[in-house]
């Protein structure tokens, strides 16, 4: 069943492992990451002849299957084209399919993900009562948890759903007796069944130990990484941990190395970005400077870039914190604070390094500003990111952070701004008009089609899938360089911008709009 999916090696581990556990050969596959929860569905729907769920239908309570039964047996009962549906991850439990049969047996059954029909199940139920939290384990009892299967297990499958829904982040909160699970998914939180709370230690320190981190150290904040495979695909994950009342706050960031864009027309910018932004690349010294928030791109845009210039004749380095991604070709230096390599400090010892390009991950302080703007001027090409809501902004950081005017107005030759929105479902999305409002406020014709989120079961309903970038492109002229030397208010800075200026983001953000990508709604929220 789906074993045409691993090679012949690791079939043949997977089958050793079955001999010696008797643990069905099945879930072996998917605790080694060569099989996805999906592919698994599928192979049962095959081999029982019962129907894939495709997400259609009105999950509904149903007084025959108490609560308890449902979560147990992982069943989702479905209301759809007015007949009974029982949705179930595992229809080789012959034991429960009687049991149905016997409850429903007017019923349909149908196969669906286990994961993801948990989930399912958590939003028609909610949470589960509330438990109350257990003394604190020892460190060696939580170490042997740590190492059990079902701890094991619940770790994988948290895992291996922010990969399938294709999540950034998975948040674990701890509260006074729950634990919430939310997974950020294009930019948005969703909520899951989280753990127990009797189960939340084992699994921290689960975690802990896969990341090597402390797992007696819970009052002071650690980083770690881990390096796995989900679904058959290779996953960095960062791993932060932070104190709170009520037990550690746990973030994992997951870095999937198969999704990495490879070019600049990669990352979905438009046209006009892109080319301002490769002239800026092809210079042999100066700062290339990309602003936004925390997760708008600006790192996944700068990493592009550093693969188009990478030709072997050119010795780049980075300093980051941390390293996101392996560059071939690169040499990558990661900060750490606790063994005194910062990002100002790590920089004088790169310079003696005789480099032609810098990449620093983020400029947050004077000392760094300063390193950046006299290597830019002393012949090396430096790119990095700054904390600003637009391009413009950028200038005014800078000369907040105490770099003088006339050196920035030397060595800067470039500063982007980039945002992230949510793309639009191309399943499911619909035409609509904008009101008056909108073309008051954006001069757009009250003809014209702009498009608009509706939500399916491919979308789960959101209407939106995946997500795309917006920026603006600020390229330094003459005028703009005078400018800053005059005396850098925000209103002359844009006045002398516009020869050297892509659209804005507001702009870029209406012409995909237009393109049917995305939705105002979506544009006004990040750069409106």
């Amino acid at each position: 069943m789906a074993l045409n999916l691993c090679d012949a090696d690791t079939l043949a581990r997977a089958r050793a492992a079955h001999e010696r556990t008797g643990q069905r050969l099945s879930q072996i596959l998917l605790d080694l990451g060569v099989l996805s929860q999906e592919h698994l569905a599928q192979a049962y729907a095959q081999s029982s002849g019962l129907p894939l769920w495709d997400g259609q239908g009105e999950p509904q309570l149903d007084e025959r299957f108490p609560d308890g039964f449902l979560r147990y047996n992982n069943v989702l009962p479905v209301w759809f084209e007015e007949r009974r549906w029982l949705v179930l991850d595992d229809p080789e439990d012959d034991g429960l399919l009687d049991l149905l049969g016997r409850l429903a047996p007017e019923a349909q059954l149908a196969v669906y993900p286990a994961n993801a029909l948990g989930f399912a199940l958590s939003s028609l139920l909610g949470e589960a009562e509330e438990e109350t939290a257990r003394p604190a384990d020892s460190i060696e009892h939580l170490k042997d948890l740590a190492l059990e299967a079902p701890i094991i297990r619940m770790v994988n499958d948290l895992i291996a759903e922010g990969v399938a829904m294709g999540a950034s982040d998975i948040h674990l909160e701890p509260y006074k007796n729950k634990i919430e699970l939310r997974y950020r998914v294009d930019g948005v939180l969703h909520s899951r069944q989280p753990p127990r709370v009797e189960d939340y230690s084992a699994v921290i320190s689960r975690i802990k130990i896969l990341s090597n981190l402390d797992i007696a150290e819970r009052r002071q904040p650690q980083d770690g990484r881990i390096r796995t495979k989900a679904a058959g695909r290779e996953i960095d994950i960062r791993v932060s941990t932070l104190p709170s009342p009520h037990g550690e706050d746990l973030v994992l960031r997951l870095l999937d190395r198969n999704r990495q864009s490879s070019s600049l027309v990669d990352t979905g910018l438009s046209p006009e970005v892109i080319e301002p932004l490769r002239r800026s690349l092809a210079k042999s010294y100066g700062m290339v400077i990309v602003t936004g928030p925390t997760g708008s791109g600006k790192t996944s845009s700068l990493y592009c870039g550093l693969r188009e210039i990478v030709d072997g004749a050119s010795k780049i380095i980075t300093v980051e914190d941390p390293v996101e991604y392996e560059i071939p070709g690169i040499t990558q230096i990661q900060v750490n604070d606790a063994a005194g390599v910062g990002f100002a400090n790590a920089l004088r010892s790169i310079l003696r390094h005789d480099p032609d390009v810098l990449f620093i991950g983020e400029i947050r302080d004077r000392e760094t500003a300063e390193i950046a703007v006299q290597a830019a001027l002393t012949g090396h090409l430096v790119l990095s990111t700054l904390h600003t809501n637009s391009a413009l902004g950028a200038i005014g950081r800078f000369l907040d952070m105490g770099v003088a005017d006339y050196l920035l107005a030397s060595s800067l030759i470039a500063v982007s701004a980039q945002r992230l929105v949510r793309r639009l479902c191309p399943h499911c999305r619909r035409p609509g008009r904008p009101d008056s409002t909108l073309c008051a406020r954006f001069g757009l014709d009250p003809d014209e089609t702009i498009w608009e989120p509706e939500g399916c079961p491919r979308c789960a309903r959101t209407g939106y899938s995946g997500r795309l970038p917006i920026a603006e492109f600020v390229e330094m002229t003459e005028p703009l360089r005078h400018q800053i030397l005059a005396g850098p208010d925000i209103d002359s800075l844009n006045r002398a911008a516009a020869a050297g200026r892509s659209a804005t983001l507001v702009e870029d953000g209406l012409a995909r709009v237009r393109a049917g990508d995305t939705s105002i709604e979506e544009v006004l929220r990040q750069a409106g």
